[in-house]
């Protein structure tokens, strides 16, 4: 099978575990704030992709080499993963602050249309750093957002404050996907990954001990729809994004990840 088929079937698994993710988040909401809950997401998540990417490192055949050159290789490619980690955190952390904020005052599937809307904004933004696309790609882009929007929404459309702060973090979405197309390409994806959950679960953290009440018994009344959302949504979720973009551009990343909606629409119904 071929690189690229490999890539895009990561991405794809992406799309269908994050369409199951927006259930999950507004049950978990009813006994965390949206940053707690975030926060709480984003520690499961790092404790995971940690163990995985350590345990990964213990099980790595290096008899070519020596056990100090092994141990060099590992330490460099956990220091090469602290900046791209680092900004592809913030990335991620504004993005699903802002949208789990909205999905207090909007509905899922208006949320899912409004964050799919990066499939617009990545070309956007890759076109001011010079890039050019065919005639192909806008028309393909642009009959995604009218089947999204006729998958998602069922009544009237109208804007609401949580609809605005959803559109915000679409902003902060599609430059997560272009920070993943530059920092995943030479890169460990899963330390690279590993970085990026634990930059988000410190500024989540301390947002929500800035700006909420956090309790032990709300995070154990909430612990199952938030280890779905540490463990699957965040820990297995992102790093499958991250191994697919290594072989993909960031538009064609952002026309499969709208596939999203079609998983969404699939769990609701669920």
């Amino acid at each position: 099978m071929g690189k690229l088929i490999v890539s895009r079937l990561f991405i794809l698994i992406s799309a269908l575990i994050w369409g199951s993710s927006f259930v999950a988040q507004v049950v978990g909401m009813e006994h965390l704030g949206p940053l707690s809950f975030i926060s709480v997401r984003y520690i499961i998540g790092t404790a995971a992709v940690f163990i995985m990417a350590f345990i990964i490192d213990l099980r790595r055949p290096s008899e070519s080499i020596s056990k100090e050159e092994d141990s060099a290789i590992k330490k460099t490619e956990w220091r090469e993963s602290i900046q791209g980690g680092i900004v592809c955190g913030i990335f991620l952390f504004g993005g699903s602050c802002l949208q789990q904020a909205g999905l207090q005052y909007t509905q899922a599937g208006k949320a899912a249309f409004l964050t799919a809307m990066y499939i617009i904004i990545v070309p956007i933004i890759e076109m001011a750093s010079g890039k050019r696309f065919g005639a192909k790609t806008w028309i393909t882009a642009i009959s995604a957002v009218a089947g999204i929007y006729i998958l998602s929404i069922t009544e009237t459309f109208t804007i609401n404050r949580g609809d605005i702060m959803v559109l915000a973090g679409t902003l902060f979405w599609a430059m997560h996907i272009i920070s993943c197309d530059k920092f995943s390409k030479g890169r460990n994806p899963i330390k690279l990954s590993a970085i990026q959950f634990a930059a988000s679960a410190a500024i989540a953290t301390a947002a929500a001990l800035a700006f909420e009440t956090v309790t032990f018994s709300a995070i154990r009344s909430s612990i199952i729809p938030t280890a779905y959302a540490g463990i699957m949504c965040t820990g297995v979720a992102y790093t499958f994004q991250m191994i697919g973009q290594k072989n993909l551009s960031p538009v064609e990343t952002s026309l499969l990840l709208t596939t999203e909606t079609l998983f969404a629409l699939a769990a609701a119904i669920l």
